[in-house]
């Protein structure tokens, strides 16, 4: 199943609302909304968090701007102020709104994730990578909530840093692999779904 696909329409016009909203000040919002990514898998496996979904979207599109394409503004490839301005700007609000739910474990997980996503882009790994630690973020995120240690959840970070530095790109998925067999989640199969599309890229 792609992204996406399953959504309510709930999400998918909160996601665009609140992207268009953070990116105003930017430039306009395209036309064809975005659809939601990783918050769509986070809605599978906590169906019904429609708050936290569009939180984790937010702070996607932060990173997005800052190391890949920006679903929500349109800016120049060579304009790398105002993209940094940019998505420190939505990452700021997504992990506002997970602080503001008294949440934070939800608001360090997401902090070690963006963090590794810069050691990986400055060691030059694949963007496969930085994927695979979304797809585990965002269900660890999920078993946190489930009751999951939040220690033991944002270990795989360190074990992704070593990892790689010792072995490259095969490292980090085989971490994350490991740590995701060990996440509490009441139905695994969307994560496992979304690791194998990953792995495939």
């Amino acid at each position: 199943m792609p992204p996406g696909a399953g959504l309510t329409m709930g999400l998918a016009a909160g996601v665009a609302a609140a992207l268009a909203a953070a990116g105003e000040a930017f430039g306009p919002a395209p036309a064809a909304p975005p659809a939601p990514r990783w918050g769509a898998l986070y809605l599978e496996l906590v169906p019904g968090d429609e708050s936290l979904a569009t939180d984790i979207e937010l702070v996607y599109e932060g990173y997005l701007l800052h190391y890949r394409e920006s679903r929500a503004v349109a800016l120049a490839a060579d304009d790398l102020e105002t993209r940094l301005l940019a998505g420190d700007c939505f990452y700021a609000r997504g992990v506002r709104g997970v602080a503001a739910r008294g949440d934070a474990a939800g608001v360090g997980l997401l902090s070690r994730l963006m963090a590794a996503c810069s050691y990986l882009r400055a060691a030059g790994a694949p963007f496969a990578a930085d994927d695979a630690l979304w797809a585990y973020t965002t269900a660890g995120l999920a078993a946190q909530h489930a009751g999951d240690d939040p220690a033991e959840v944002a270990a795989l970070f360190d074990a992704v840093e070593a990892g790689f530095a010792a072995s490259g790109p095969d490292a980090v998925r085989a971490a994350v692999v490991a740590a995701a067999a060990r996440l509490t989640l009441s139905d695994a199969a969307p994560l496992w779904r979304e690791l194998d599309a990953v792995a495939g890229r």
